[in-house]
């Protein structure tokens, strides 16, 4: 399906809906390969309009690979004066049986693993853009749309964000909590980053620059950043690295947290590095491996994904995590990033070393009427029972104190009702 719509088709959105700019066009299909666009297209629009690294071409395809069965795909992109001015990737999905069948649309990537995705919007064009999409999906029958988790520091998504709870356009939206982020914004040198520091963190640079590691070990720092590097043998020793630490305290680390984790991020990893997307730290004592980073890169940013390092007293005082972070803002200062994304939750570390915190939210449109209603009242109940009796009790903490062979990633039930 490739729908084109003219200004005339617009008339979707009610009269209490803000005017759609008649020079906007717009058009929405449900495979990537019936895009009027290709990949480079895309990517460039998705930079220039300030969109992250889980809103480009490949990012959204392999999730797409992994995690689409049962769903169907609805990109939007809208132009104007020639210009791509927005992108909004969505899946709808449908929930529950019979009467109580609840309809919902994402984005895709939501919610394996939950990031902050900030879709490529034009500031300008941002009401005009939502009321479309809004109104295109509930027409097709959507009982609610989420899109989140967006951040209040964005500089487009930030104004819906610091908005009272209320309709930006109809349908009715409201806002809900996704907690925090971090941002590690970047001078243009160590030295001038360091000193934004605490006096306490000032003191440690004898570990953050491996002088107290040096004393002991011969110190090795490897990061792999161009298409043509040994991609698949690095990225296996983080996840074995990253999945021991985790084990120690009891818990499956990311990679086994997410349904076919390591499968999926083999897929990233081998398809984003082809474009010099992946960076892949590894902090080397003599021949052992005690340390290591997983990040992307795209426009002037990182994306931190994940950290990992040695386990054991005999380690503890080198102060491997910190110490490794800092390694990975200097190496992204040395490339000339403007920032680094530090993921979502709060971590104290991540503010001790010059992060700052932003909130974050989810975005819910609701369609109107009683049986729509009735439908979210249904699936809210499932999504609250699931979210006591499973995750918190169950996953959080019932699993954690059970054998190996007992332990399973998160369950897709409770995964596609956490909307």
């Amino acid at each position: 399906m490739t729908v084109n719509v003219t200004e005339s088709e617009a008339s979707l959105c009610t009269s209490s809906l803000p005017a759609v700019d008649a020079d906007l066009s717009w058009g929405v299909c449900d495979r990537f390969d019936r895009l009027p666009f290709g990949r480079e297209e895309w990517d460039s629009g998705t930079a220039k309009l300030g969109g992250s690294v889980y809103m480009t071409w490949d990012w959204l395809h392999t999730w797409w690979q992994f995690y689409g069965d049962g769903c169907q795909l609805r990109l939007f992109w809208f132009r104007k004066d020639g210009a791509l001015t927005g992108l909004l990737p969505f899946y709808v999905r449908q929930l529950g049986f019979g009467p109580f069948r609840l309809t919902v649309a994402r984005l895709v990537g939501a919610n394996i693993p939950p990031k902050v995705f900030d879709p490529p919007l034009h500031p300008d064009c941002l009401e005009s853009c939502l009321t479309v999409a809004m109104a295109s999906l509930l027409e097709e029958g959507c009982d609610v749309v989420s899109l989140g988790p967006v951040s209040q520091a964005h500089p487009t998504w930030g104004k819906v964000a610091r908005e009272s709870n209320g309709p930006l356009c109809q349908p009715r939206h409201y806002r809900q909590t996704a907690g925090v982020h971090t941002i590690f914004q970047l001078a243009s040198s160590y030295e001038e980053y360091l000193k934004r520091l605490g006096k306490n963190e000032q003191k440690n640079r004898r570990k953050y620059e491996l002088r107290l590691l040096g004393k002991e070990f011969a110190v090795r720092l490897q990061v792999l950043r161009d298409p043509g590097s040994q991609w698949t043998e690095s990225f296996e020793r983080f996840a074995q690295l990253h999945t021991q630490q985790w084990k120690a305290e009891g818990l499956l680390g990311h990679f086994g947290a997410w349904p076919r984790g390591l499968e999926y991020n083999r897929a990233l990893v081998r398809t984003l590095a082809a474009h010099g997307r992946v960076r892949i730290m590894e902090l080397w004592a003599g021949d052992q491996h005690v340390a290591g980073q997983y990040a992307f890169a795209f426009a002037d940013r990182w994306y931190w994904e994940l950290p990992a390092r040695i386990v054991g007293p005999q380690w503890e005082r080198f102060s491997l995590g910190p110490t490794a972070l800092m390694l990975l803002l200097v190496e992204a200062m040395r490339e000339g990033c403007s920032r680094v994304e530090g993921g979502l939750g709060h971590y104290e570390y991540k503010l001790r070393l010059g992060g700052r915190e932003h909130p974050v939210w989810n975005l819910r449109f609701l369609a109107p009427g009683g049986r729509s209603a009735l439908r979210r009242l249904s699936a809210g109940w499932m999504q609250n029972m699931l979210r006591l009796g499973y995750y918190k009790v169950w996953y959080r903490r019932v699993q954690p104190h059970l054998p190996e062979s007992w332990k399973r990633p998160l369950w897709g039930l409770w995964l596609r009702h956490d909307y």
